[in-house]
């Protein structure tokens, strides 16, 4: 396929995406978060049938980079706020519990294979490396899915409390995992660049608050877009220039935007609007990228999936512990934070990006297999917790 005809299928899934995503088509269609376009482009890619050429794949990179920075302005955006409901402080506690659970326990796990098993060992021998895969796979699979929650809300009809509770947490974790690789990144100077610890966060921080400024106290559509284009493309290009992350300048952005703009509210429906134009090319990109894993790398990827699976089981049982509301899902809750979302996938792709070779596939690969396995387990697991506390219509 060449380069022009790539382009075109892109465009095809941003504009499928966004009438999917965007309000025209029906809604709860496809997996929650879309994973069956990062099979998609699993199939299509290099990996797989070859559609799509490693050439292509390369020279879609920038494109790739954007969408990363996107996701996560949108999740700034949105943070902590559930449509036009505001999310409550016990409800963001708990989603940064959950979110540093999972970041520590599949960060630990990969650890301690890289140690244990020399012949994973051997993969990854120096120490800086080892560090790196460690947080990268920790952070892309610390992040849990919001969109399981929404889906059960559009699919389901579910609501009440605990659905409630369970979208405030999974809107809340995102924070853990962006200002992990804000760290990570900002402070690697193996590009030759000076560490600036938070840099990323501070820069899209100052966007986001002039960007606000510039927009005034009266929406209009137009200048919004022009905006919102311009200074994600200045935020992802500064951040590359600074050797950051593309990720906590998007996040901060977006989330000083929400801060500082009286019109938060319209931006976040605006913005909202073309979620799925930009999530749904970023998964098949991020397919389309993604390599077969295989011998003793195979380690790592089962400790880090049974890590994040544990953990998943644990956040479930401290919540329910602190939490009245979450004890009426008894049981079933446990698997629902199980679930990676489109953030998750950014991460991977963005580490995919910056480390490129047996760091950034291993991650990509790994939070790839998890996103799909969570498809499967999170949602049933979801509806059965709504069910038990009566949130479900019969």
């Amino acid at each position: 396929m060449s380069t022009l005809q790539s382009l075109f299928v892109l465009l095809l899934v941003a504009y499928v995406g966004g009438f999917l995503m965007g309000g025209r088509g029906l809604r709860g269609r496809g997996l929650p978060s879309g994973s069956e376009w990062l099979l998609a482009g699993l199939v299509a890619g290099p990996s797989a049938l070859g559609l799509v050429g490693g050439a292509e794949v390369a020279r879609f990179a920038p494109l790739a980079l954007l969408a990363t920075g996107w996701i996560a302005l949108l999740v700034g955006l949105t943070l902590g706020v559930d449509g036009e409901r505001r999310v409550g402080a016990g409800a963001v506690a708990l989603g940064v519990i959950v979110g540093l659970l999972s970041l520590a326990g599949v960060g630990g796990a990969v650890l301690l294979v890289l140690e244990r098993v020399p012949a994973a060992g051997a993969l990854f021998p120096d120490q800086e490396q080892r560090l790196a895969l460690a947080v990268c796979l920790a952070a892309a699979l610390a992040d849990t899915s919001r969109h399981v929650a929404r889906w059960a809300s559009e699919r389901l009809g579910a609501g009440g409390p605990l659905i409630e509770r369970v979208a405030g947490i999974t809107r809340s974790d995102d924070l853990v995992p962006i200002a992990a690789m804000s760290l990570l990144m900002s402070l690697d100077t193996s590009r030759g660049v000076m560490a600036l610890p938070g840099g990323g966060l501070a820069v899209g921080g100052v966007l986001g608050l002039v960007f606000a400024g510039l927009l005034g106290r009266s929406l209009r559509p137009v200048t919004f877009w022009s905006l919102l284009f311009g200074f994600s493309l200045l935020g992802t290009g500064l951040a590359q220039r600074l050797d950051l992350s593309v990720l906590a300048t998007g996040f901060s952005l977006g989330l000083f935007l929400a801060i500082a703009s009286p019109l938060r509210a319209q931006a976040r429906t605006l913005a909202g609007g073309v979620e799925g134009a930009v999530i749904l090319p970023a998964l098949f990109l991020a397919g389309a990228r993604t390599d077969m894993v295989s011998g003793p790398a195979l380690w790592i990827v089962a400790a880090a999936l049974l890590a994040r699976l544990g953990t998943a089981l644990l956040a479930a049982a401290v919540v329910a512990a602190v939490d009245p509301v979450a004890r009426r899902g008894g049981p079933g809750l446990s698997l629902a934070f199980f679930s990676t979302g489109p953030l998750g996938i950014a991460i991977a792709l963005s580490v995919n990006l910056r480390y490129p070779g047996p760091v950034g596939d291993l991650v990509l690969a790994t939070t790839v297999a998890a996103a799909v396995a969570g498809e499967f387990l999170g949602p049933p697991a979801l509806r059965r917790a709504l069910r038990r506390a009566g949130e479900v219509p019969t």
